[in-house]
């Protein structure tokens, strides 16, 4: 059965005011309502690739790939989130303030129906609904090859304090595992290093700092979670020997293990350090 759905956005892609309820696409994760200033996420999947790249319900999505979403229409904001699943996206976040970027990786997200039937029969009621048994419910209902990240009602991430829920307007968001954040991940310890970096000097959350026996003309420079996940990058260009000081923002990261990954014709040099 598809219903119409009279909210804004669903995961980063059905368009505003009306929408086809069940459908898959290429996108983050993320719910968001499109405006002048660029695309507000409302929620964020838990374990989607929008997570697991480190953005937050609350960020304003500016630009993706260098297109600035102000200077789009709302339509055209939602296409240019969505995208072929596996292509990844620049994207420049404000979040308190402050401009950051985020590198994040499409997966295929499927959007589909909870039928009243279904609840009925398994909750023996359709009113007064218990998220917990909801959420049970929605992941015995996933497809083979597909993972649950959640449900989701006008658009907005179902929590364990929400109330009101209405079974004519709750959806199941999943995943295509062969598609999924852990296509995001890097292995440092499995990275060719280049010999013209001789060594990280420091790293904190607002400058990278590191030594060049030799002029290096690195392509980019990366920060990557301890899972893998790319959470910041920028292109970089010829560098000269000796210290090299990189601005970068890292004031919204957890604290925790990071790697920094330098690349430079067709090969990477990672490493480990600490943020505090």
């Amino acid at each position: 059965m598809k219903k119409l759905i009279s909210s804004i956005t669903v995961i980063a892609a059905l368009c505003v005011a009306v929408a086809q309820a069940s459908e898959s696409f290429g996108g983050f994760g993320i719910s968001v309502y499109p405006g002048k200033n660029g695309a507000s996420v409302a929620s964020v999947l838990p374990n989607s690739p929008a997570a697991q790249a480190g953005l937050q319900a609350g960020d304003v999505i500016i630009s993706v790939n260098g297109t600035l979403l102000s200077s789009v229409a709302p339509e055209k904001q939602i296409s240019l989130l969505r995208g072929n699943s596996g292509s990844s996206a620049d994207l420049k976040v404000s979040r308190g303030g402050e401009s950051i970027s985020i590198f994040a990786k499409r997966a295929l997200i499927s959007v589909k129906d909870i039928e009243n039937q279904d609840i009925s029969a398994w909750l023996g009621k359709s009113k007064n609904l218990n998220v917990e048994d909801l959420n049970y419910l929605a992941s015995q209902k996933i497809g083979d090859g597909y993972e649950f990240l959640g449900l989701m009602q006008k658009g907005l991430l179902i929590s364990s304090n929400m109330e009101n829920l209405n079974p004519k307007q709750i959806h199941q968001i999943s995943l295509k595992k062969e598609s999924s954040a852990k296509d995001n991940l890097v292995s440092p310890a499995n990275v060719p290093a280049t010999p013209t970096a001789n060594a990280l000097n420091f790293a904190n959350r607002s400058t990278i700092s590191f030594s060049l026996a030799n002029e290096a003309n690195f392509s980019k420079i990366a920060v990557l979670n301890a899972k893998g996940a790319t959470v910041w990058q920028k292109n970089l260009g010829k560098l000269p020997p000796g210290a090299n000081n990189i601005d970068w923002n890292g004031a919204s990261l957890p604290a925790g293990s990071y790697h920094i990954m330098l690349e430079a014709d067709g090969k990477a040099l990672v490493y480990k350090f600490e943020l505090r």
